[in-house]
């Protein structure tokens, strides 16, 4: 945020003094040209950060000390030595560099007085961060015999260092404010579309926008969006360029404020950012926030607790589980036969001995999805192979094999727990095919089961912040209201000594959100809640929506985000789909598991008879609506975010449902589609569980969306 004094209005001022239409203040924000290729640079920035983040000693004062030491004393002389090269510092003081440099002003300020000179800084890509680091640590070993190039990042070595240092810094930045302020940008840019090219130019193009607003306005203090203020940081993140850049557009250097960090109602911050807003509406005739870039509240780690062991038996493999996901044929092959052919699949140690397929699949069809494939336990086999066959011939026809292709799974056993890999198979062969394959990996563990004790909901007082756990209090008020919901205490029971855990169900009419919480030792240490474009954006923002977690409401689509302290876990968004001219449909579901950034696709049918049989797979766990089990496979640390994954999935059955036959549409617009009987739903105590009686249509878009 840019420093300026807001007691007098601020104002759209065109330079010269002419006014401009929405079509010309857009053409000539994107006519404004940068030294330095953002979008490329923001993804390296991202990358920087998650890595970071990895190491949580960083964010902590008392240990930079001997870093910022590090930084001022050691690398920045060595920078300014080696102006020219391509340099990349060790993580600890490039961490500490990020935050001097995010306030250019003074940064050129402390490096004219220190050096002379301003000493220049460029963001790389992982790849090319490890060359320049090479680079570096020679230079450095060079110069300082005495000093490790890079030091232990664990809490306890960085704060021994930094207490046995004697060291006085002459910068005049407060880089430990600066470290304990930009600590939570990342949060905020972590989610994956923002290492979304699509995404990213967007931002770039709104950034234009954003410098050309702070051109034309008189008193602003400018106040960004996350995608505007990812695309700002990159830039100051290179200060030869942002300085040139910003006097070229701005005729000034445009500064940079990010100490105003009060978010209360009548803050500077809170009351700058309707400024920009009301502006950035009067220039462009648009809104000035967008999805998936707003501020998303306060940290995880800030607001749960540590999770307990549901069992107090130590996790015991049991195998590996494959499984075939999805599956396409690139076209048709050559042939007299046209579409009858044969694509056969193997499992084997070696691909060059193969005889017994162990599943086929067959034209015309050339697409085929989990419910057409298999999945079987992985023993010792490294090997996925498909063979291609055709007919040949008219009178005598006989099948041969026209391409060979195959996967190595013993690359992709180690990566974690569960694996999900997309991968082109070329066929060897006449034929020149290719099939394009997704599956999972999953080790498995002993079986834990679960089942779902439900309380009932009642009427209480729901704050306005659900994320801490608050009391229970019963209220007269009108569910509907502000400051009141639903509020039901379930429980998950385990069986054969899995343990017991506590799940609240809090549901606000009012704000139209939904907030399932697994509580231990009375705090909450998983959730499950609805989310919407504060978090996410709408699939047009992406290059490819089926990559990335995005919401779109006018689809009827909900979100659900799991969380814990260690993070954003997995995010599921929901989407009842019918065909055309019929009742009957299914609730769509994109399961996108953010800690691998993986995506799954579930298909649920609603059951059409009371009794139903009823089971959803993720993973190798099972979640049976009928019974109210859960079956689980994964690992004990995954126990309560499996647990989690399956009330989300009922939870969106219940958000995005379609009416019964004898509820009327609530508007004349709502697609009319329902379910033929809905009293059957009633019998199954998950759906119940999750607010099924509580959730009225109206709280959420339009249904039946054909597919």
């Amino acid at each position: 945020m840019e420093q300026a004094d807001i007691k007098e209005q601020a104002r759209i001022s065109f330079v010269g003094g002419k006014s401009l239409s929405k079509e010309e203040c857009i053409e000539k924000a994107l006519r404004l040209t940068f030294s330095v290729d953002l979008v490329e640079a923001a993804l390296a920035q991202v990358e920087f950060l998650a890595e970071v983040n990895q190491h949580p000693s960083l964010y902590e004062i008392d240990n930079m000390k001997n870093s910022i030491r590090r930084y001022e004393k050691l690398w920045l002389p060595l920078a300014a030595e080696h102006a020219q090269e391509r340099l990349a510092a060790p993580l600890d003081i490039e961490w500490v560099w990020h935050c001097h440099l995010l306030c250019p002003l003074v940064y050129e300020k402390d490096c004219q007085s220190l050096f002379r000179t301003t000493i220049n800084h460029r963001l790389f890509r992982s790849a090319d961060r490890e060359h320049a680091l090479k680079r570096s640590k020679h230079l450095w070993e060079a110069k300082y015999k005495n000093e490790p190039f890079e030091i232990d990042l664990t809490n306890d070595k960085m704060k021994e260092g930094s207490t046995k240092t004697d060291f006085e810094s002459s910068i005049t930045y407060d880089i430990n404010g600066a470290i304990s302020r930009q600590r939570h940008f990342y949060y905020n840019v972590s989610l994956p579309h923002y290492r979304d090219m699509r995404f990213l130019t967007l931002a770039m193009h709104r950034y234009q926008q954003f410098l050309f607003l702070r051109k034309n306005s008189y008193k602003l203090f400018i106040v960004p969006c996350y995608d505007q203020d990812l695309m700002w940081h990159t830039h100051q993140l290179h200060p030869l360029a942002y300085k040139e850049d910003t006097i070229r557009i701005l005729g000034k250097v445009l500064p940079h404020d990010d100490t105003t960090v009060d978010r209360s109602p009548d803050s500077k911050l809170t009351l700058s950012t309707i400024d920009t807003s009301r502006l950035w509406l009067e220039m462009y005739k648009e809104v000035f926030n967008t999805p998936g870039a707003m501020y998303r509240g306060k940290e995880p780690e800030e607001l749960y607790g540590l999770p307990d062991p549901l069992c107090n038996k130590a996790d015991l493999r049991t195998g590996r589980q494959f499984t075939l996901e999805s599956m396409s044929i690139d076209r048709i092959p050559d042939g007299e036969y046209g579409l009858d052919f044969t694509l056969q699949i193997f499992l084997a140690d070696d691909f060059r001995k193969i005889s017994k397929p162990l599943f086929e699949v067959f034209g015309p069809s050339m697409l085929w999805t989990a419910d057409d494939l298999f999945s079987r336990e992985l023993e010792s086999q490294r090997w996925l192979v498909f063979r291609l066959k055709i007919r040949k011939g008219t009178i005598f026809s006989r099948e041969v094999t026209v391409g060979i292709g195959k996967v190595d799974l013993q690359k992709l056993l180690d990566r974690s727990t569960v694996f999900r890999f997309h991968d082109t198979v070329s066929l060897e062969g006449d034929d020149k095919n290719c099939v394009y394959v997704s599956g999972c990996i999953a080790d498995t563990f002993t079986n834990r089961s679960y089942s779902l004790v439900s309380g009932d909901f009642s009427v209480c007082s729901v704050p306005h912040d659900i994320d801490a756990l608050f009391s229970i209090e019963p209220t007269n008020l009108d569910p509907q209201s502000c400051g009141a919901g639903y509020i039901a205490q379930h429980r998950f029971v385990g069986k054969d000594g899995a343990g017991d855990v506590e799940c609240r169900f809090v549901y606000s009419p009012h704000r139209s959100n939904a907030d399932i919480q697994f509580i231990q030792n009375g705090k909450i240490v998983c959730s499950a809640k609805t989310v919407d474009s504060t978090h996410l954006p709408l699939s047009f923002q992406v290059s490819n929506p089926n990559w990335f977690a995005t919401w779109d409401p006018r689809l009827g689509e909900r979100a659900v985000m799991i969380r814990q302290a260690s993070g954003d876990w997995g995010v599921l968004t929901g989407r009842w789909l019918s065909l055309p001219n019929e009742t009957d449909g299914y609730l769509s579901v994109k399961f996108h598991k953010l800690v691998d950034r993986s995506t799954q696709f579930i298909n649920i049918p609603i059951p059409k008879t009371k009794g139903g049989h009823f089971d959803i797979h993720v993973d190798n766990n099972v979640f049976d609506m009928e019974g109210s089990d859960f079956s689980l496979t994964c690992s004990q640390d995954d126990s309560l975010l499996y647990l989690a994954t399956g009330m989300s999935i009922f939870l969106l059955l219940v958000l995005c449902r379609p009416r019964s036959e004898d509820t009327p549409a609530l508007n004349k617009t709502e697609t009319d589609v329902y379910v033929k009987d809905r009293r059957h739903l009633e019998s199954f105590q998950l759906l119940l569980s999750c607010g099924l009686n509580v959730i009225q249509i109206s709280d959420h878009s339009s249904h039946g969306q054909n597919s």
